[in-house]
């Protein structure tokens, strides 16, 4: 005998979704306004008009709020999709599409960073396990790339990648917050990726690529001099 299947089950399923993106729209908006440690999950509740059990249910923690965030936005999906790259494509051409892509993903959702790096400057416990957590797995994925590429023989043998990954991901991070911080409070997004901007981070990359390759000055033991 077949079970029947409760009509309601789709209805409560995309009611669920909904009743997560509002939360997760409240969060966005309030934590922006008065930061992490000035947004009770009491505050959030009232803002949406539900109880603090019904957040609980859907977000056990602030954390998993940030990181319901990052994933509505699409940085967890262009962290997946780093970490899967065959790396065919030459190693300047690929570093140099890397950091525009990564570029475009902090044009779109220079809020929610902007709300994550200023949490973690004032030593928020939650904003801080979330931003490394992001920092780690995008350090991981450059790790895996240069590596297929060494395998290839890209990279200068003598090159760390370990090393080279952390220089990469330090690098394209002190970049784009340099952009922030002169840019403040301005959200219009074409003003964060702006032609001179693009520019700047092809020739960072494109210099990089060499460094890498070994045909510019590389520190005396392994390590890439930037």
């Amino acid at each position: 005998m077949s079970r029947r299947i409760s009509p309601k089950t789709g209805s409560s399923s995309r009611g669920g979704h909904r009743t997560r993106q509002r939360i997760l729209a409240a969060a966005l908006r309030l934590f922006s306004r008065n930061g992490f440690h000035g947004t009770s999950i009491r505050v959030l509740a009232r803002s949406v008009g539900l109880t603090e059990a019904a957040i609980y249910y859907h977000f056990p923690s602030k954390r998993a709020i940030v990181e319901a965030l990052y994933e509505r936005r699409g940085v967890t999906t262009a962290l997946d999709e780093l970490e899967r790259l065959p790396g065919e494509v030459p190693l300047d051409h690929q570093l140099v599409a890397n950091a525009l892509a990564s570029a475009r993903l902090w044009d779109e959702n220079a809020d929610l960073l902007r709300v994550v790096v200023v949490e973690v400057l004032r030593g928020d416990r939650a904003a801080w396990a979330a931003h490394h957590e992001l920092m780690e797995r995008w350090r991981r994925g450059i790790l895996d790339l240069l590596t297929r590429y060494r395998t290839r023989h890209e990279i200068d043998p003598s090159i760390d990648v370990a090393e080279a990954a952390d220089s990469w991901v330090n690098l394209m991070f002190g970049l784009f917050m340099d952009r922030l911080l002169a840019l403040g409070r301005i959200s219009r997004r074409s003003s964060f990726l702006s032609p001179e901007f693009r520019r700047s981070i092809e020739v960072s990359a494109l210099a990089f690529a060499q460094r890498l390759k070994g045909q510019l000055r590389k520190g005396g033991d392994g390590n890439i001099d930037i």
